[in-house]
């Protein structure tokens, strides 16, 4: 069965992600680190509320907030690898900074959820996961999607990787 209710979980992603597409044009100009911090708040929440054993709200807001953090600093770790690397910005540096940030963000994030919530997640499973979420974001860099709405592309599909990976991995323990 796993941890959540996967239904509800990918419902709210989907409703969260047709949201922030259609508003994408009213949102302030925040940054880039301040905006994934948003979007990390977002999946982390769609997560704490679709939870099968509900944890003290207490425990489920530290999980927000530092899912939060960890996201801003996952960016922010990439952006300062972009200055340290220097150099022309092409398509291959973009995309080796791109899937450090996001590779690092995931493992980060599977560990809290597995240390948070007991999510069945093995090292493997980790790995896994972690991948997934690494060809999610280069599919929006290849595609070009991300010209149109910037990071949010990245954000969602990396969502989507992520919440997928802990399906397989945590979800349907109990059918294998």
């Amino acid at each position: 069965m796993g941890i959540l209710y996967y239904t509800r979980h990918f419902s709210l992603l989907a409703c969260l992600a047709a949201v922030l597409a259609a508003t994408r044009g009213w949102s302030p100009a925040i940054g880039v680190v301040a905006a994934y911090g948003i979007y990390g708040a977002l999946h982390a929440s769609t997560l704490a509320v679709t939870l099968r054993a509900q944890p003290p709200a207490g425990r489920r807001m530290r999980f927000v907030v530092i899912a939060a953090s960890l996201s801003m600093l996952s960016v922010a770790l990439g952006l300062c690898a972009s200055r340290i690397v220097g150099g022309s910005t092409g398509m291959a540096q973009t995309a080796l900074l791109l899937s450090m940030s996001s590779g690092i963000g995931a493992a980060a994030y599977a560990t809290l959820i597995r240390r948070f919530f007991g999510a069945h997640l093995t090292l493997s499973a980790i790995v896994t996961v972690v991948l997934g979420c690494i060809v999610a974001t280069l599919a929006v860099l290849v595609s070009g999607i991300y010209l149109k709405a910037g990071g949010l592309w990245v954000a969602i599909s990396w969502w989507f990787a992520m919440s997928l990976g802990l399906w397989v991995h945590d979800g349907r323990r109990g059918w294998r």
